[in-house]
């Protein structure tokens, strides 16, 4: 929302305050003087920004825009004057509202000085106000990507979804294949797909598991429900994140449980279902296809994307993971969706939040077709996640003992500091400052580690520790002064990014459970660690990682209040960023067949100098670009008579009224009879006396709209 919006708002609820408790003037500087701070909640407020309530004199130094006369990283952006304060004994005592700013201090710490401040009435954070009590959804501030704001640091836009301006004429079908999709999550279970066709042989209530041939695809690894939350979560139900798009999600489950590897049969089985569902009248606008590396050598995967394209739907494939110019590899080395061989097909690359391409996406002038967002993004997973930094700090502080977003390695130890552990691993930690997660700026914890022997493999086993043998390199933390119930369940989280390429880190949660029978604490010299991530390697030479954000909770917690969300990179979660875009398209233009929208779609994007030569378009998905094509042009008047020495308007009128290409272009089948002007306006001539002339309208651009009014030509009326 705007912010000038936001205050007017915020200033309504204040004048009431203000009639209802009025302030004297004189006691202003000899009163006891005790402001409320009020409670922040995470992702509701923009941070570093403050309303400041006050009766006071011009002379304040807070009515003065500009740098603030009492400290140097606190200014007065607006201040707005609201007249005579209520009961003032003189006319320059007058009420005041202020929107300050800081770079150096939060808001908290703003609304904190400025409640000092003898002359302030209240103070206020720079929320943001929602219409209907729906409210903001939960982790929508972690979603940089929908418009490169929030709590990610970002030079991005993001795909600009805020200027998003289509009203979407039918609810389309996203069909998913994948590793099935959580129906049951609170942000999804409404936009599921509900299929009405199976007692007619399209089996499944929500789709099918084709990876164990039965009617429920339940997700049980994560990966396509937060597919399914990028495209379609639902918006602004105060619950999770926000989807692209209004469309309703066909779960094809195609990955067994517990695997990320799947037959191109179970895809061949998946693209069927969707074509029989689509003969039955199902409006699939877009198969998402989160995957790729296996051979399409028959081209069977071909008849079966051109039979969907051919019923209106596209097929969208992330580009892959492997860094992998697609352009330099031989036709005969390709492999899906770079083998294929569809007009119905569309390609999409990851990039970052510097809008450039994710280190580890696959990329190629012609072979794919543009880029979205694909790092750091958060959406829907199967199962609650202990993910304290999505939380408010309130609920982080009821809900975790421990909770560091690194700006030092003094809290962290390793084998080689605890007295009495054995390891095959040496692990060196030191403070990396330029590197960090989401919004913190303080850095993160730098970690090195290899294995130190010379010759065979390690012994890796499923406990932590054994026989005072650790089995990886761990990090550890001193809990002793805690006085830990080892025999009770933590919950352990923290975010890791490795160091292969350059640019913006991607990061991944990372979560791990302490129980009484998996414990992960150790006591050794009087002194108890709990150990909180380690890594298994091979390797002799060391590799580095990063980490940050660790947290641990309270014994036993309350797993209820954990999010069932997560964050995942890689271009499987840039493909439904395109995917949900097409559904956006296919629901504000209802009448365009599948290419219609593919040509649209390439429409939708923001060039980048830097994928300039990495894709088709040279650009990233941007919504604010979607374009709502006319789908009727009617004319007021199907015939008429007109009388020379008259004349006639004609208007047309073109539908959505947010059409693009909404110009129309007027034609008279014989000029010689009668004329239309630009406008519309139809002048009769004397040598079309007795004749029918047809006057047609057209649309200029996109679907080549026209309506037509015939015109009868009467001698003019006789004058008396």
């Amino acid at each position: 929302m705007n912010k000038r919006k936001i205050v007017a708002w915020l200033l309504a609820a204040t004048a009431v305050i203000w009639q209802t408790a009025p302030v004297c003037a004189a006691a202003l500087q000899t009163q006891a003087h005790e402001v409320e701070v009020p409670q922040l909640e995470e992702g509701t407020y923009v941070k570093g920004e403050a309303l400041v309530s006050m009766t006071t004199t011009q002379a304040a130094a807070l009515t003065k825009e500009g740098t603030a006369s009492f400290d140097k990283d606190i200014r007065v952006e607006e201040c707005w004057e609201f007249g005579t304060a209520q009961d003032a004994q003189s006319e320059q005592i007058k009420d005041y509202v202020a929107l300050v700013s800081s770079d150096t201090y939060s808001t908290k710490e703003l609304m904190e000085i400025a409640a000092d401040r003898y002359y302030v009435d209240a103070v206020a954070p720079n929320s943001y106000a929602h219409l209907c009590d729906i409210g903001k959804d939960t982790l929508s501030d972690y979603q940089w990507y929908l418009d490169g704001t929030g709590s990610f640091r970002t030079e991005s836009k993001g795909i600009r979804f805020s200027d998003l301006e289509a009203e979407s004429f039918m609810q389309p079908v996203v069909a998913l294949i994948d590793t099935g999709v959580d129906y049951t999550n609170e942000d999804l279970k409404d936009s599921m797909w509900v299929n009405p066709y199976q007692s007619k042989g399209v089996e499944g209530t929500y789709g099918y598991d084709f990876a164990n041939d039965d009617d429920d695809p339940m997700d049980t690894d994560g990966h396509g429900t937060h597919c399914a939350g990028v495209i379609a979560a639902q918006q602004n139900n105060a619950a999770g994140i926000t989807g692209i798009s209004n469309a309703k999600i066909m779960a094809l489950k195609v990955v067994k449980d517990n695997s990320d590897v799947f037959d191109v049969a179970g895809a061949i089985r998946a693209f069927e279902y969707i074509v029989r569902a689509q003969e039955m009248g199902v409006p699939v606008a877009a198969v998402n296809c989160s995957w790729g590396g296996s051979r399409d050598s028959g081209a069977v995967l071909n008849t079966l994307i051109d039979k969907m394209g051919a019923n209106g739907a596209l097929t969208v494939f992330a580009a892959g993971n492997d860094s992998i110019d697609w352009d330099a590899i031989p036709m005969s080395l390709r492999t899906v969706p770079y083998d294929l061989d569809s007009k119905y097909v569309v390609v999409a690359g990851a990039s970052d939040e510097n809008d450039e391409r994710v280190y580890f996406s696959d990329y190629g002038n012609t072979q794919v077709d543009l880029f979205a967002p694909g790092s750091n993004i958060v959406s829907t997973v199967q199962e609650a996640k202990f993910l304290p930094q999505f939380w408010t700090p309130e609920k982080r502080q009821q809900m975790t003992t421990y909770y560091n977003t690194v700006s030092s390695i003094d809290d962290f130890y390793t084998a080689s500091n605890i007295r009495g552990l054995g390891s095959d691993y040496t692990v060196r930690l030191s403070y990396e400052p330029k590197v960090g997660c989401s919004d913190q700026t303080d850095g993160s914890l730098k970690y090195t580690v290899k294995n130190n022997r010379s010759f065979g493999l390690p012994i890796v086993k499923d406990d932590i520790f054994d026989g005072g043998m650790e089995q990886a390199g761990f990090i550890y933390l001193d809990v002793t002064d805690w006085n830990p119930d080892t025999e009770k369940t933590y919950y352990i989280s923290c975010m890791m990014a490795d160091n292969d390429g350059d640019g913006v880190p991607a990061w991944e949660s990372v979560e791990k459970v302490s129980t009484k029978d998996d414990c992960r604490f150790v006591t050794s010299g009087g002194r108890t660690y709990l150990a909180l991530i380690g890594i298994t390697t091979q390797k002799t030479r060391s590799t580095t990682y990063y980490f940050d954000n660790f947290a641990v909770s309270v014994a036993d917690p309350d797993t209820d209040q954990f999010e069932k969300c997560d964050i995942m990179s890689g271009s499987s979660m840039a493909a439904p960023m395109v995917t949900g875009a097409v559904a956006v398209l296919r629901g504000v233009n209802p009448t365009y067949d599948a290419m219609g929208i593919r040509s649209l779609l390439m429409e939708c994007t923001r060039s980048v100098d830097a994928l300039e030569n990495a894709c088709v378009t040279g650009g990233i998905l941007d919504l604010s670009g979607i374009v709502v094509q006319p789908t009727s042009l009617k004319l007021n008047k199907a015939s008429a008579n007109v009388r020379y020495g008259n004349k006639l308007q004609l208007v047309a009128t073109i539908l959505p009224e947010n059409a693009a290409g909404a110009n129309v272009t007027w034609k008279s089948s014989n000029p010689a009879y009668a004329s239309v002007s630009a406008k519309g306006v139809v002048k009769v001539k004397k040598a079309g006396v007795g004749k029918t002339v047809k006057i047609t309208a057209s649309t200029k651009d996109g679907i080549k709209l026209q309506d037509a009014c015939t015109v009868k030509i009467l001698k003019a009326k006789n004058k008396k």
